[in-house]
């Protein structure tokens, strides 16, 4: 049976939306449908910073998708502030983001639908068969999963990989901001940190962090008030988050090499364990995998090789994962021993090298000293026996 589509890519959030349109630039041949269970545009829980550097990835003007650039950068670590305005970065708002990037996909000649709920993916001798809640069966030659973090599909299909959860509470504050100041504060949690990041029409504060692989959630509400009071033009020392704007919501961030290529489908973004353990940090990462995996599937409907679908893992590893590594370490540290790392941080050199690497000029591999790795963890292992030792 000749299938409906040569690909269906369930997600359009950038990954989707970036991997749709790179099949149909490398392969304009190709019948390409990207779905998506809301309506668009549809909001989406984020902070919004994304490093300019991703627009060497992409062939088109990404500027029109952006809400502001912000110059100024200020951390706050041991009771000190450090500020750098070195590293210009870009905020966004995900409604008019994703549906920009959308926008650009379907210009491309692919084949979008909203409100359409993936409840059933199955893979068949000529392809994937995939079942949208209302509406007939779609027949594909491949399919690509890029649901994000609350999917179940993946997990549906055995296939989703074990990725650590950073549990982040975000409040969407219409208090403008108008120094357009970029806030990260990681003197208010014990494991991650709180932030500021500013839009054009208000603000989005929140606070996370992540513990052995479980979501922390256990006084985040209490934090991020007493955070987002810092930020509030009234005196009131109690202020009230109103519920609307007040949304929790996992991230599933890189966990180490995982298995992306099953048969017929693929996995990228968020789903894939695209997004950096140690900044959280998702956009970026989520367009590139998106990317990687359209340039394996345009090539295998070339080639007519769908064994060639394995190099996406190998190129995912060498332009995301390799580097993440790096990152596995500092977030490993940073969020089960942060006041043992705290001192490290502190400094106006480690600011300037976490913007560096989040704008793009570096990577973790240039910036973390493994060197320094041995002594942390040695203080952590001493820490941990006067623990057992005051517990006895």
């Amino acid at each position: 049976m000749t299938p409906d589509y040569d690909v269906i890519i369930i997600g359009a959030g950038p990954a989707g939306s970036c991997c749709a349109y790179t099949i149909k630039r490398d392969f304009p041949e190709a019948r390409v449908l990207l779905l998506d269970k809301a309506s668009f545009p549809r909001y989406k829980p984020c902070g919004g910073g994304i490093s300019p550097e991703v627009q060497r990835h992409v062939d088109f003007d990404l500027t029109e998708g952006i809400d502001l650039v912000c110059r100024k950068v200020i951390m706050t670590a041991k009771g000190r502030r450090y500020t750098s305005e070195r590293y210009p970065l870009w905020m966004v708002r995900r409604d008019h983001f994703d549906d920009f990037l959308k926008d650009k996909a379907v210009s491309l000649g692919v084949e979008f639908h909203d409100n359409s709920s993936v409840c059933e993916l199955h893979q068949s001798d000529e392809g994937v068969i995939c079942c949208v809640e209302g509406q007939p069966e779609i027949r594909a030659r491949y399919a690509v999963i890029a649901e994000g973090a609350k999917g179940t599909l993946a997990r549906k299909l055995g296939i989703a990989p074990h990725l650590n959860v950073f549990a982040a509470l975000e409040y969407e504050h219409d208090q403008p901001n108008p120094a357009h100041e970029l806030h990260l504060d990681f003197d208010r949690n014990d494991s991650g940190y709180a932030w500021n990041f500013p839009k054009s029409d208000g603000q989005s504060i929140g606070i996370g962090g992540m513990l052995k692989g479980k979501a922390k959630k256990t006084g985040l509400n209490s934090r991020l008030k007493a955070y987002f009071s810092l930020f509030q033009q009234t005196t009131d020392p109690h202020p009230v988050l109103q519920k609307q704007h007040l949304h929790g919501h996992p991230i599933k961030v890189y966990s180490g090499k995982q298995k992306l290529v099953h048969g017929n489908i693929l996995l990228t973004g968020e789903i894939a364990g695209c997004v950096d353990p140690l900044s959280a940090e998702g956009i970026r990462p989520a367009m590139q995998s998106g990317i990687l995996a359209g340039k394996e599937v345009a090539k295998a409907l070339k080639d007519g090789n769908t064994e060639s679908l394995v190099h996406y893992e190998r190129a995912f590893h060498d332009a995301i994962g390799r580097d993440y590594q790096f990152a596995r370490i500092a977030s490993y540290l940073m969020n089960t021993h942060l006041n043992l790392v705290l001192p490290i941080v502190s400094s106006q050199r480690a600011l300037n090298a976490i913007l560096s690497v989040f704008s793009g000029e570096a990577r973790y591999e240039d910036k973390i000293a493994l060197r320094k790795i041995p002594v942390v963890l040695g203080q952590v292992s001493s820490h941990i026996r006067q623990r057992i030792r005051f517990k006895r």
